[in-house]
């Protein structure tokens, strides 16, 4: 047990190390757990940008033994940094996670319209919740990482907004 529990702390200290080092985790209230987000993939199809990104690994809070499972929730929300204004929000999903095991959570896929100038930006929210499942613990806002430019199946490069 004391070695099961060893490991989970080591594990959570060194990915919070990462996320820290990362600079992605922002805007947090209370004690998030560690979590984790990647690249977006924006491909132009027309008059709308398609991004894709996948779900964020988040690992339950700090003081949850490696068996115990915690709710968590989390939504994308889209920014146009250029207008400065929100350009889409998708609904939240949910999942358990335990100090040693990320949640299960899927990826978003979301449309918004292409204008010129834009500049999108994308924010994964993420919610720890308490035990009844509705009221927040801790959150924290996740910057994609990057953003890979497509347009159809040609790749124009990896650039700090999606436009």
């Amino acid at each position: 047990m004391i070695g099961k529990l060893t490991t989970a702390l080591a594990l959570s200290t060194t990915t919070a190390a990462l996320v820290l080092g990362a600079g992605t985790a922002t805007a947090s209230t209370g004690a998030p757990g560690v979590a984790l987000t990647g690249q977006a993939t924006c491909t132009h199809k027309s008059d709308r940008i398609d991004i894709e990104i996948d779900a964020p690994v988040v690992y339950a809070q700090s003081g949850y033994l490696p068996g115990e499972h915690q709710q968590i929730r989390y939504r994308t929300v889209i920014y146009d940094a250029a207008q400065g204004t929100l350009a889409g929000a998708g609904e939240w999903e949910k999942g358990k996670a335990t100090a040693i095991r990320a949640a299960d959570l899927d990826g978003t896929n979301m449309k918004v319209l292409r204008n010129d100038p834009n500049r999108y930006k994308v924010v994964q929210q993420v919610e720890w919740l308490a035990p009844d499942g509705e009221n927040a613990l801790a959150s924290t806002d996740l910057y994609a990482t990057s953003y890979l430019i497509k347009d159809g199946r040609t790749v124009l490069g990896t650039f700090e907004y999606c436009q």
